[in-house]
């Protein structure tokens, strides 16, 4: 079976069918994914096999407060609240799981950030954790929880750069 690389979700992408195992992320595909992403509140990106789509991920534009942001993130005379990018919703079709789609979405999201930050500038990229699970996934990326709320995880720009010249 060939995957398709990562690209933006269109009219010709299936996404019925979609089971992650979590059911508001495949409510949010099945329901909203098209609709924000045509009015521009969410950029949705996804991986399909032959138009079916079996992982996805969105990103958008997002603040934070300085006060709940780390050190690393706040340092220098940080704009109140500080720009950030947002990685939205991200699932993989539980079917397709354990093949190296999750991280693969996370890299060329991770990425999709730096160029974008490049452009709008930004700070840092935010994630919002789903569950715990999502949270300690988001951690094992390097994201460091909010200072006053866990399922909020943060990692600067500076960070992701560094880390992505090493691949």
């Amino acid at each position: 079976m060939a995957l398709s690389g990562v690209e933006l979700l269109s009219d010709r992408h299936r996404l019925e069918g979609f089971e992650c195992g979590k059911p508001a992320l495949d409510h949010w595909l099945a329901n909203f994914a098209r609709s924000n992403h045509a009015r521009g509140f969410t950029r949705v990106l996804v991986v399909h096999d032959a138009g079916q789509v079996i992982g996805y991920y969105g990103l958008a534009p997002t603040v934070i407060e300085p006060n709940t942001a780390p050190r690393a993130i706040r340092t220098g005379r940080a704009p109140d609240p500080i720009p950030c990018l947002l990685i939205g919703q991200l699932a993989v079709d539980r079917r397709h799981a354990g093949r190296g789609i999750g991280s693969a979405l996370v890299k060329d999201a991770l990425q999709r950030c730096i160029a974008g930050a490049a452009i709008v500038a930004g700070r840092a990229v935010i994630v919002r954790a789903i569950d715990g699970e999502a949270e300690t996934f988001w951690q094992s990326w390097g994201f460091i929880p909010a200072r006053d709320n866990p399922s909020v995880l943060m990692r600067s720009l500076d960070d992701i750069r560094a880390w992505l010249s090493g691949y």
